[in-house]
């Protein structure tokens, strides 16, 4: 039977090198709905070949997971320092006192001296402290020697508090494990997630295809944004407000979806079917917390002729906010689209998760506008009935023009948009960081695949108990060791995640570009 904690940890995660997460890191693992989650949960504890390990969530950097190298994991969990917390009250210790200095010489013990002045000449000597350091319960102290009283048969242990020191009954200290507190908060390493989740996998001998692993980076960012109350950055707006934020000067960056909507640089005109609509239109917004004078994301929100409330496509500067504006329509009961795309579907998903298909028909005020918005889903505008929907007919304008007019024309079918011609309608094409390969290479050994050894400092000797210059075990006297970061000196391209792709710069991903006849 193990005696000691840290006896445990060495045996199950140093010889056995089993992956361990932080409670903070598999609770956020419980909460993302994805394979992944599932995959990685099931990893925990087991054996495998492991370089990185002890991993935990970032909270101030959503896209972080934090890491230790297993090798110097096991170094600290293998240390033979013994810690401890005193428990007593008004005693527990050995005083200063002569009857205790056979105890204290074993220990190798000496109090701590304070100025005192001699009563018979008045001269100011150093005097024995009588008695040791008195700790609260909170504190931590490392034990430097331990003797047991022939006498007594008590054990006593010389402890060294961070503010003073002393010798006290072994009865009234609780050990305490610092080797795993070390772990979660000394030479601890950033890794971005999708990385460092890839990591974990092929440890476990699992693949995980680019997209999935996108999807899954992109849930467990929107969750610790949840997770650090960013619903509080959300505002719904309607009327004039709308065309204001709209505005990309009231964007907090001018890049992604946001930054590269059509409708970010129009005159206030355009949104009038939004502004004279308040009871079935409004604009829900995610302000930055940097500057809440800025916001990061947008979406239209409709309320429907049925009374359901939908929300639009969701355009943000960082694609993870989109799961997140998801999540905060979960909160509040409303529908999303299916696909975060400019499509007409009449298909959603409703609050509980299920996918349903939605009467898609809003009421509108009738008649003519001066100038119309680019729409992306409810984009059939019936100027007789006053009603926006999905379906198309004779007494319909498409609205998916960019410069405030209602289309109809033959060569686009009035939908307004034709087939990238730069993608042939894929919506991706090659990442330029990395050519299309999907890895680029790896910053920490500049593409070599290792690096000094951090045991010899590069010098592929050590000195030995002896003083004799001996090769080091570490690398094998070649002054290098492999590097932790990468296999071959190449790591995953973090722009493309390693799929070789990218979206389409003309169309941004939709595989659709303004018709040539009718934009």
């Amino acid at each position: 039977m193990l005696n000691r904690y840290f006896d445990f940890i060495n045996e199950q995660l140093i010889l056995e090198s089993d992956v361990v997460f932080s409670d903070k890191f598999r609770k956020v693992l419980t909460k993302i709905e994805h394979p992944i989650s599932t995959q990685l949960l099931d990893i925990e504890n087991k054996d495998l070949d492991v370089r990185n390990n002890f991993f935990d969530v970032q909270f101030d950097k959503n896209d972080k997971v934090s890491f230790i190298p297993d090798a110097k994991a096991q170094k600290i969990l293998a240390s033979e320092e013994r810690f401890f917390r005193f428990v007593g009250q008004g005693g527990g210790w050995l005083t200063h006192r002569e009857s205790n200095k056979s105890l204290f010489d074993k220990l190798g013990y000496e109090p701590d001296k304070m100025e005192a002045v001699d009563e018979e000449n008045g001269e100011v000597v150093m005097v024995d402290v009588p008695k040791p350091y008195n700790p609260n319960s909170a504190e931590t102290g490392k034990e430097v020697s331990r003797v047991t009283s022939e006498s007594s048969g008590k054990t006593y242990v010389y402890v060294q508090f961070e503010n003073g020191k002393g010798v006290y009954n072994i009865d009234k200290l609780r050990e305490v494990d610092e080797g795993i507190n070390k772990v979660w908060s000394k030479d601890r390493q950033e890794i971005k997630v999708g990385k460092g989740v890839r990591a974990i996998l092929k440890s476990a001998n699992i693949e995980v295809e680019a997209k999935e692993l996108e999807n899954f980076v992109n849930l467990f960012k929107a969750l610790i944004d949840k997770m650090n109350d960013k619903f509080s950055f959300f505002e719904e707006v309607k009327g004039d407000d709308i065309s204001y934020w709209y505005k990309y000067t009231n964007y907090f960056e001018r890049r992604g979806t946001l930054g590269t909507s059509c409708m970010s640089d129009v005159p206030s005109r355009f949104f009038d079917i939004y502004v004279k609509n308040p009871e079935t239109c409004s604009l829900v917004i995610f302000k930055s917390q940097d500057d809440d004078s800025k916001i990061m994301a947008r979406a239209l929100l409709w309320t429907l002729r049925d009374g359901k409330k939908f929300m639009d496509r969701i355009y943000t500067i960082n694609d993870s906010d989109v799961q997140l504006f998801k999540d905060y329509a979960k909160e509040n009961g409303w529908y999303v689209k299916r696909h975060n795309n400019s499509s007409e579907s009449d298909y959603a998903i409703s609050p509980d998760g299920s996918e349903v298909k939605l009467n898609m028909i809003v009421d509108v005020e009738s008649g003519e506008y001066d100038s119309y918005p680019y729409l992306d889903t409810l984009k059939y505008y019936n100027p007789n009935n006053g009603t926006l929907s999905t379906n198309s007919t004779s007494d319909t304008y498409t609205l998916e023009s960019t410069d405030g007019h209602a289309i109809n024309c033959e060569y686009c079918g009035g939908s307004g948009t034709v087939t990238c011609s730069y993608c042939d309608g894929y919506g991706e094409g090659n990442c330029s960081t990395c050519d299309g390969d999907g890895e680029v290479s790896c910053s920490d050994c500049d593409g070599e695949g290792d690096i000094e050894c951090s045991h010899c400092d590069g010098e592929g000797t050590i000195e030995n108990d002896l003083g004799e210059e001996e090769d080091c075990s570490n690398c094998d006297g070649s002054g290098r060791e492999e590097c932790s970061t990468c296999d071959s000196g190449n790591v995953e391209c973090d722009d493309c995640y390693g799929r070789g792709e990218v979206e389409c710069g003309e169309c941004y991903g939709r595989g659709e570009v303004d018709c040539y006849e009718c934009s």
